[in-house]
């Protein structure tokens, strides 16, 4: 015989049931999940004590941890102390020190637990900044490695490259592989046409005029002393439309990995160095009634075949001893730091660095005569792809400076 059920179990029941639906439960609680690993964490700002990061969003995360340290290792070990707790996907991490590399990871956390942590990645405070006066110009310069001779279809992708430059509006172009490269876009006049070629924008750039038996362009060839020697420098003395002279270098170091290469370029840094010290010192003699040259803005642009996860690779470190550090790690902002700007197989799919951003093309400042406004990789994207067709097997990089 069938038994009704029992009065209190029945009510108990009745009574759970209604709790689960007028209790709240956030989503991460209610599928039984921990936040998912963050995607790329992007450096998007810097100063000489602080460091800016952003990622997407982690759906379920309702805050995230952020860890900061001064290596891979300390920044990734178990123990490693929580620098901040946010509820946005972004954080600014203060405190730090001018010139020192900070490795950063975050991780979501929600009411299930906290997630796995991102990859480390890895950037500088600012080593230092001049004091502009108010008024001081800027310049948006381009670095661009065009690929003339070695990369087939220059005769179709010079137009490439000069539609982007004229997109980019930049005041001063420094190309390297630029041998076939003859005609430059509209606004544009050559400050120096050869291997390594610089373009200044009308308007905006005139170049100093020659005297006799004083330059004021040329190029430079650095000595064959471990390995075959890379493409050197070209170099051109210009005056901007506020009538600010300044120096603007185009180099393009040795390119390899192997022992004897490297040892090449970094011979090579130390010529460029002197070349760029000597190059000052004739201009002064030949033109000083315009200005003191040996205390003269100077820009170092190129193709320096040398990146921070190269280790063994001691060229920046060669060229920091004399002075000159990366833009990258001087600016205030950074965009699409992962994606490099080179692309030896010139694919639309972006080959992306995470720890550092591993680029080779570079522009050189002296920190405490600069002011790194900007970095970008300049090549066009949409949908995490490069727009094609591409210019070459490098893409642009702008950076917006102040020099004094």
């Amino acid at each position: 015989m069938l038994r009704a059920p029992h009065v209190r179990s029945a009510v108990a029941v009745i009574v759970a049931i209604a709790l689960s639906l007028a209790l709240p439960v956030s989503p991460a609680s209610a599928a039984g999940t921990v936040p998912a690993k963050p995607g790329l964490v992007n450096y998007v700002g810097a100063s000489l004590t602080s460091l800016t990061v952003d990622w997407a969003d982690i759906p379920g995360a309702t805050s995230y941890y952020v860890y900061a340290n001064t290596s891979h290792d300390l920044v990734t070990r178990p123990a490693q102390p929580i620098n901040q707790k946010v509820t946005s996907s972004k954080a600014t991490v203060t405190g730090l020190k001018p010139g020192v590399a900070y490795f950063i990871q975050v991780r979501g956390v929600s009411a299930t637990g906290m997630g796995p942590r991102s990859s480390p990645v890895a950037h500088e405070t600012i080593t230092a900044q001049a004091t502009l006066p108010a008024g001081s110009p800027s310049y948006l310069a381009v670095s661009w490695n065009v690929c003339s001779n070695v990369c087939s279809g220059f005769s179709t992708r010079k137009n490439v490259i000069n539609k982007r430059i004229t997109e980019l509006a930049p005041d001063i172009v420094a190309l390297q592989e630029a041998s076939k490269y003859t005609t430059p876009p509209s606004g544009y006049t050559f400050a120096y046409n050869g291997q390594n070629d610089i373009l200044i924008r009308n308007g905006r750039f005139t170049r100093v005029a020659a005297k006799s038996g004083g330059a004021t362009s040329g190029a430079v060839l650095f000595p064959s002393q471990y390995a075959s020697a890379g493409k050197g420098m070209s170099w051109a003395a210009v005056r901007h439309s506020s009538g600010a002279y300044l120096l603007v270098v185009d180099t393009h170091l040795v390119v390899g990995t192997s022992a004897s290469v490297v040892r090449q370029r970094q011979y090579e840094a130390g010529k460029l160095a002197d070349a760029v010290t000597a190059t000052l010192t004739k201009l002064n003699k030949t033109h000083r009634s315009l200005t003191d040259w040996t205390k003269a803005p100077v820009m170092i642009v190129g193709d320096l075949n040398t990146h921070k996860s190269r280790v063994g690779d001691g060229t920046m470190a060669a060229l920091e001893k004399r002075g000159w550090h990366d833009a990258y790690d001087q600016a205030r902002t950074l965009s699409l730091q992962h994606y490099n700007t080179a692309n030896p197989t010139m694919s639309l799919t972006p080959f992306t660095s995470v720890t550092w951003g591993d680029h080779i093309d570079k522009v050189l400042v002296r920190p405490s005569r600069s002011v790194v406004y900007s970095w970008k990789n300049a090549g066009k994207t949409a949908g995490g792809k490069w727009i094609g067709p591409l210019g070459s097997d490098h893409h642009p990089l702008a950076v917006r400076v102040g020099l004094r």
